[in-house]
């Protein structure tokens, strides 16, 4: 039997086995607007962007705009920092002037990340446990292709 572990609860599984991991929860933030209106939708972009100097990411998501962005240590916690939204949202403001965001849900998640970025696609110290876990904001980019390092692993040690 094999025993695939991830997110947020691999450091503490981890360290009942005597395995060190470096994996803390990192929070993000989110507004998903929801477009409403016919000049909204116009106006919305049709592809994903990325704002590198502000660090901030947009997706069209049918009759819906999600905006990402900030990170913050703030251990176990999802509350939402008045703070950290409203960066987002003045990013939509100047850039999407004829998007209306009256109408948004914020939402804040924590990823799990290890501090070097880098994520832990490791057997443990127990024989048949394996870990894929910290990938931090990079978590659906990442997963599907260390999960086949990890895979590997499993069959290597078959």
């Amino acid at each position: 039997m094999w025993l695939f572990v991830q997110g947020l609860a691999t450091q503490s599984f981890a360290s009942r086995l005597g395995d060190k991991m470096n994996i803390y929860p990192v929070k993000g933030y989110s507004i998903t607007i929801d477009l409403k209106d016919e000049l909204s939708k116009s106006c919305a972009p049709s592809v994903s962007l990325i704002d590198q100097p502000v660090k901030i990411v947009a997706s069209r998501l049918g009759d819906r705009f999600r905006v990402a962005g900030t990170a913050e240590l703030a251990g176990i916690n999802t509350d939402i920092r008045q703070n950290r939204i409203r960066p987002l949202l003045d990013w939509v403001e100047k850039y999407f002037p004829n998007v209306s965001t009256e109408t948004y849900t914020p939402w804040a998640g924590l990823r799990p990340m290890t501090p070097n970025m880098m994520p832990i696609t490791s057997e443990s110290r127990m024989k048949g446990v394996f870990y894929h876990a910290g990938h931090g904001h990079l978590g659906w980019t990442l997963s599907a292709e260390t999960a086949n390092q990890v895979v590997a692993k499993i069959e290597a040690a078959s």
